[in-house]
């Protein structure tokens, strides 16, 4: 997912000052630089695309580009799948998933009750019916979860059991039986909002998942079905409204998220420690993010976070940034003619 050699020198040097280098799925420790996850590392950026025309037969484009400094005039067609659904803004929240192995792009598209599949590979894709109650799939240790919501996916306020985590075949959208996570590590007090049309969720590549809706973070030990809950911010009421998007992994700086503050018309991408909650400030984000309509993700060797947000108005546009994490600053910003959506990085 980089071009120009001076950014695959950069990435090289921090690798090397860092120790280990990953992405979402690349995330192996090792001490020959020759062989380690940011050697040659050479991955594009996966975008979806359709347009909103109410079409009942929706066509998602899928188009790779090179980045970093990305340039929306020069997709490189990867292939296109025509659905039986209707997908003007039915597009919530960042959920894809993508199989390095496989070439398997997915995402669930809650609204709509549907998840689509493409394979990078063959150049096809695919079409499911999911229940609507089921968001943010996610891969850890080579296995694919989702939350399951309470409430036909919209948890009560106050102190409930909110949540469920289900194996979840990326290959069909099917699901099978719950983690048996104790009732006691899934029950907490709401105080925000919990719902599938505003989850996200991160691994760390190995054992832990992560989802986050308004101001509850969640952590899911797959390996001894334990969790957790945390509210990161406790003082959430209707005059203090904040939300927490975009949850991405990084060996760096732990987890990433873009904090939204529309009271006071701020948004800022902050790192947090899932341990206890605690974030901090990386940098502030100048423009609105449309936060239904958005996907992230995160490149450990380039240190940099990317964001698609459908633009406000009239016109249907998406835009791009290029959040670089280490000079804390905005190296590229892009406009697409159409909804992107499910940006995801690959080989």
């Amino acid at each position: 997912m980089k071009t120009f050699l001076s950014i695959f020198s950069f990435a090289v040097l921090t690798c090397l000052i860092f120790t280990s280098c990953s992405s979402d799925d690349d995330s192996t420790i090792n001490d020959d630089t020759n062989n380690s996850p940011c050697f040659n590392y050479n991955k594009n950026l996966l975008a979806l695309n359709t347009v909103f025309d109410n079409n009942v037969n929706a066509v998602i484009d899928y188009n790779s580009f090179l980045i970093n400094d990305l340039d929306s005039s020069a997709p490189i067609f990867e292939g296109s799948l025509t659905t039986n659904t209707n997908l003007t803004y039915q597009l919530p929240t960042s959920t894809s998933l993508y199989n390095d192995n496989s070439g398997l792009h997915g995402i669930l598209v809650t609204r709509a009750g549907k998840y689509f599949t493409f394979n990078t590979n063959t150049g096809t894709g695919q079409e499911f019916t999911t229940p609507s109650n089921i968001a943010a799939p996610i891969i850890v240790g080579g296995e694919s979860y989702v939350i399951e919501v309470s409430n036909s996916g919209y948890a009560n306020s106050g102190t409930d059991n909110h949540f469920s985590v289900k194996p979840f075949n990326m290959n069909n959208g099917t699901t099978s039986t719950a983690l048996t996570i104790p009732a006691i590590n899934t029950t907490f007090n709401n105080n925000s909002f919990f719902h599938v049309e505003s989850m996200s969720a991160a691994s760390n590549g190995v054992n832990e998942l992560y989802f986050v809706s308004g101001t509850n973070l969640i952590t899911v030990n797959v390996s001894n079905n334990t969790s957790s809950h945390v509210d990161l911010y406790p003082s959430f009421s209707n005059t203090d409204f904040v939300r927490f998007i975009g949850l991405e992994y990084s060996k760096s700086f732990g987890l990433l998220a873009i904090m939204d503050m529309p009271d006071i018309n701020s948004r800022k991408i902050v790192k947090i420690d899932p341990t206890n909650g605690i974030y901090s400030d990386l940098l502030s984000i100048p423009t609105n993010i449309n936060t239904e309509f958005y996907s992230t993700v995160y490149s450990e060797c380039n240190k940099t976070y990317y964001l698609t947000s459908l633009a406000n108005g009239n016109t249907v546009q998406t835009n791009y940034f290029e959040f670089d994490l280490v000079a804390n600053s905005i190296s590229n910003t892009q406009v697409f003619n159409d909804y992107v959506f499910g940006i995801e990085l690959i080989d």
